[in-house]
């Protein structure tokens, strides 16, 4: 009998232990917001390209808890350019237009030219910075936001190609952090860098 229980012991520490281990978690990234669709026309994109230095590819941020260990986090898809050209992708399509996913294209006019192929105008983007740092403090959690992307717009008539740096750091305290949470503020602020960087 004392050896069943030694054991059973031995089995709840290991639920404990595993329960209270931080795990990786995923969260979904996409855009979200209605637009009257006014826009037309037909416009490619390419992935983005992820430029960040040593980082997986679809790693966008942690959180350190009061107990010094650490919960990361990643796209539900595991990566991240995927996920921000579908954004984009849904970015244009709720402005009216017909957008289209295309091989990633030389960034350059002649690079416009060659790969315009019928569409009116063409994007592609690169990732220098995605990444959310998270703290908890007592019940509450501190989050800072870093978005850094640059966006290439070419038109095919006019044969331009247009760069569009764009960045934002937003800083929020969470009294009840989750994933959903979190979820909810990298998605605002997407969409604030999106309709920042391309307006009609």
């Amino acid at each position: 009998m004392k050896k069943l229980s030694l054991i059973f012991l031995g089995f709840m520490f290991i639920c404990f232990w595993g329960c209270a281990t931080p795990s990786q978690k995923f969260i979904d990234i996409t855009y979200r917001a209605d637009h009257e669709k006014i826009q037309t026309g037909k416009i490619g994109i390419a992935t983005f390209k992820d430029n960040r230095e040593k980082t997986d590819k679809g790693y966008i941020g942690y959180r350190i808890l009061l107990d010094k260990s650490q919960e990361t986090y990643f796209v539900k898809n595991l990566n991240l350019g995927d996920a921000l050209t579908r954004a984009l992708k849904i970015y244009f399509e709720e402005n009216g237009f017909s957008a289209t996913y295309i091989d990633p294209w030389d960034l350059t006019t002649g690079g416009v030219i060659n790969a315009s192929k019928g569409f009116e105008q063409i994007v592609a983007g690169t990732i220098n910075k995605f990444e959310c740092r998270a703290k908890k403090k007592g019940p509450a959690t501190d989050m800072i936001l870093d978005i850094d992307l640059t966006l290439y717009f070419g038109i095919a008539d006019k044969k331009t190609l247009k760069t569009i740096p764009v960045s934002l750091t937003l800083e929020r305290t969470e009294l009840s952090f989750n994933e959903k949470k979190l979820e909810q503020f990298i998605n605002q602020a997407l969409k604030e860098v999106i309709q920042k960087a391309l307006t009609f």
